[in-house]
């Protein structure tokens, strides 16, 4: 039992809020994806959830999780005030809210990378 927190401790999730019909943020999403691929060490530590406002956004498969908010859910949930955005949480808290102006920024998520 004296092992239970550390096993009960969430890991951490970025939440990325992005329109991909913006190229810029397309590639955003794309070179965060690498990141995670080329990092296991990155992978083992962040969940990253990708939600995309494009609705006609062509699939995305890789290493994120990714999601095409069609209804705006996640958008009205979360209200992020400018795309792209990030959202850290640690379990349902949330630790940090910026826009997301690089992928590195994900590193702000964990306790660094």
């Amino acid at each position: 039992m004296l092992f239970l927190p550390w096993v009960l401790q969430a890991q951490p999730t970025a939440r990325v809020f992005i329109d991909s019909a913006d190229a810029g943020q397309a590639r955003l999403a794309t070179s965060i994806n690498e990141m995670l691929f080329d990092s296991p060490t990155l992978r083992s530590l962040l969940a990253v959830e990708v939600f995309d406002i494009n609705g006609v956004a062509p699939d995305f498969s890789g290493w994120i999780h990714y999601t095409r908010d069609r209804g705006g859910e996640m958008i009205s949930r979360y209200r992020p005030p400018a795309l792209p955005f990030l959202i850290c949480l640690n379990g349902q808290r949330e630790t940090l809210r910026l826009r997301l102006e690089n992928k590195e920024q994900l590193c702000l998520c964990t306790q660094g990378c």
